[in-house]
């Protein structure tokens, strides 16, 4: 059993997430993170909707949508990343590996009718109609995988734009990122020269396109080689050239699988070490990891204010991040997320007993 002292240090991270997030009072006589936390950790222990759980869902949509949208989305943001920050401060200053960020977009299944821009669009496969989609960028380093900020992101979204943003917020933390991790759905011209521009070195996993694979055909067993790949994309009607350096690594043996893989990478480091550099590239599929994680706490709701679903989806991240942090090596996930519930529910019920008591006549 986790010690109750520790949960009740959780429990007031979370409550000071959400006050500040929704600009909520820090007051006990009002409602606020206090009284919401446990709304929210029964929906998340059950995987339910926050609507069929507890009493107060009316009045956590209304805290949550009584501001415009930017304004929320923007205190939401901030509101994460301070809570993120200051509970990882010693992990992240602590640790002597080279600052590696992972960046990935992750989505939330909606079934209804698409009626805002913040629904991108979908199959129709299994009732499925549209997504949901957050950017997060998450610390990887060799002992540490981390979510340091997340937006959501709306359909027709700029990337490299988005990405160029969140760096810039993240140089807040880091004196220094020594490398930048992005998966092939990144793979684009735009972001390639964002990132040039930017000046911090990067990976991305380029996709087997006709001119991969025609490269990778001429090359033997093992063997490996980097090219200079020089390219243009026109900007308001003029042409801009830029270049890449493109990694190519074929038949690797990967000792997980015991198979072999031909592999390409897209970098603006010329002297990558091409022995590692796959290695190093496997960090980034930490991020998925936390993203599957998250999962196991999901707070479903059926509305489609973007405030809410961010708020719930930053809400989980930090219920994630907390565990990873000061619990995962001595209880599951699951084992956490039960007994960090409970004890809200006891603490929160014993105040509102207490409450009601003093106010009988």
């Amino acid at each position: 059993m986790i010690n109750t002292v520790r949960l009740l240090t959780s429990l007031s991270a979370l409550e000071r997430f959400t006050n500040d997030a929704l600009k909520l009072k820090h007051h006990p006589g009002y409602l606020g993170g206090f009284h919401y936390n446990r709304e929210l950790l029964r929906a998340a222990v059950a995987n339910t909707y926050l609507e069929t759980v507890g009493t107060r869902s009316d009045s956590i949509h209304l805290a949550v949508e009584r501001h415009p949208t930017g304004d929320t989305i923007t205190g939401i943001r901030d509101s994460l990343f301070s809570r993120i920050s200051s509970l990882s401060g010693r992990s992240i200053s602590g640790n002597t590996d080279p600052i590696m960020i992972a960046f990935d977009y992750t989505h939330e299944d909606f079934y209804g009718d698409r009626d805002t821009l913040w629904i991108h669009g979908w199959t129709g496969d299994h009732g499925v109609t549209g997504k949901f989609s957050y950017l997060t960028a998450s610390v990887v380093n060799r002992d540490l995988r981390l979510p340091i900020m997340s937006v959501p992101s709306p359909m027709g979204n700029d990337m490299p734009s988005e990405i160029s943003a969140m760096l810039a917020s993240l140089g807040q933390i880091f004196g220094h990122i020594d490398l930048l991790l992005f998966d092939r759905g990144f793979y684009s011209k735009e972001l390639i020269m964002k990132l040039n521009d930017l000046g911090i070195n990067y990976l991305i996993f380029v996709p087997k396109n006709p001119r991969v694979k025609e490269e990778l055909s001429f090359m033997h067993h093992t063997e490996r080689k980097i090219k200079l790949h020089e390219f243009s994309v026109y900007r308001e009607g003029k042409k801009v050239q830029d270049s890449v350096h493109l990694a190519f690594l074929k038949q690797i043996f990967d000792h997980r699988s015991e198979k072999y893989y031909d592999w390409c990478f897209a970098t603006n480091m010329q002297d990558v070490d091409l022995d590692h550099v796959i290695a190093k590239y496997k960090f980034r599929w930490r991020i998925e990891t936390m993203f599957r994680v998250q999962d196991e706490c999901r707070i479903k709701t059926k509305s489609k204010d973007i405030r809410v679903r961010y708020f719930l989806f930053a809400y989980e991240q930090l219920v994630e991040s907390i565990w990873y942090l000061f619990y995962h090596e001595e209880v599951s996930f699951k084992k956490y997320l039960m007994e960090l519930g409970e004890t809200c529910t006891v603490m929160v019920n014993n105040v509102e007993r207490k409450e009601r008591t003093r106010k009988q006549p």
